[in-house]
């Protein structure tokens, strides 16, 4: 049977970009990320990955999908990008109506991120907002073979991430 193992806690505020580097390793193929708080004015959070070289993929190499699953005006909606520059909405904060400290949640799964093979994810989350709460389930492909060692995040529009909290579990090998 495989367990997970914690691999590290990370945190950073007030940017617009925020990067973790050093977080995968070819000691597992499946890693488990857990976002317990976004803070955003008003925003979506995006993630890209990070090369072994420790810059961030920001160029066209990412599909994704992501189903959006609203508890209040506006049901549901399906977004579908081929060839964007970064992936999600992995959650969604409005501070503005809310309040601070009490940002979304995410829990995502990225397989094979140092494997000379296309780096995956999967997510789901919920955020809030004035309106209700917004659930998504997401799923993204980077369309290169890079070794990816980090995350990177970013806001709608270059919104700044007030604080932003996750922890990183790797799975193990059976």
């Amino acid at each position: 049977m495989s367990s997970l193992k914690f691999i590290g806690e990370f945190s950073d505020s007030d940017e617009a970009s925020m990067s973790f580097t050093g977080i995968f390793t070819s000691s597992y193929d499946v890693y488990q990320v857990v976002i317990d708080r976004i803070d955003f004015a008003s925003a979506d959070l995006f993630g890209r990955f990070i090369k072994s070289d420790d810059s961030v993929d920001s160029s066209s190499n990412y599909d994704d999908a992501v189903a959006l699953l609203r508890s209040y005006t506006g049901g549901f909606a399906a977004n579908q990008t081929a060839g964007g520059t970064s992936f999600g909405s992995l959650g969604f904060h409005d501070e503005a109506t809310i309040g601070a400290d009490s940002g979304g949640a995410t829990v995502m799964y990225v397989f094979n991120p140092v494997a000379s093979k296309n780096t995956m994810a999967i997510w789901e989350n919920a955020g809030i907002n004035a309106g209700g709460t917004p659930a998504r389930k997401g799923g993204a492909i980077l369309k290169t073979t890079d070794s990816i060692t980090g995350l990177n995040f970013t806001g709608t529009s270059s919104a700044t991430i007030r604080f932003l909290r996750f922890r990183v579990y790797g799975l193990e090998k059976p």
